[in-house]
């Protein structure tokens, strides 16, 4: 995501507060996230119909929480990963799911589909860098998450996480660390 200027959350406070007053306007919003929030959610479980029901989960909470939302000068859009990633963490703890990381399957590729040693190779290589992410911290996890498959700026995340963005910089860059010990990066 990039950074957000004064005037889109100028843009966003008044949405939020409009939508208070007219709950017609969660349209608006839910049109405006709800595919980051379930890209969000399918890359931390792995699974569509669990971040379908999850992304459901976070839009009907906001829904229900809207005339209690108070103004925090962040996007509308770092409230619903806050409340999405609660919505994982619910879900991991209630189900007792083990998390399973694997990465979507029908992303485009700029290789040809129709090399099947192209497939392996890409199969073994995601199995490696998934292995290597699950030796992270759940701390580590959450951070590069949130940045590189979320999208999020360390000012978004900070404000999800309660840390300053030079903070979420540091972790991300110590996270990426430990996880090249674990990940030898393939050379072409």
């Amino acid at each position: 995501m990039k950074n957000v200027s004064e005037t889109e959350l100028q843009t966003e406070k008044e949405l939020l507060e409009r939508a208070k007053q007219n709950p017609a306007l969660v349209a608006e919003i839910y049109d405006r996230y709800a595919d980051k929030v379930f890209g969000f959610l399918l890359k931390r479980c792995g699974h569509k119909e669990t971040a379908e029901d999850l992304a459901s989960r976070v839009f009907i909470k906001f829904m229900e929480a809207l005339p209690n939302i108070e103004w925090q000068g962040v996007t509308i859009g770092a409230y619903l990963y806050r409340s999405a990633s609660n919505a994982l963490i619910d879900h991991w703890r209630s189900a007792s799911v083990r998390m399973d990381r694997e990465l979507d399957e029908n992303f485009d590729s700029p290789m040809p589909e129709d090399d099947p040693s192209w497939h392996a190779e890409l199969s073994l290589e995601k199995d490696k860098l998934l292995a290597a992410m699950k030796t992270l911290s759940p701390r580590d996890q959450q951070v590069l998450d949130l940045r590189y498959f979320a999208g999020l700026d360390p000012e978004e995340i900070g404000m999800l996480l309660g840390i300053s963005a030079n903070h979420v910089s540091v972790l991300c860059y110590r996270a990426l660390g430990r996880l090249r010990k674990h990940y030898a990066v393939p050379t072409v």
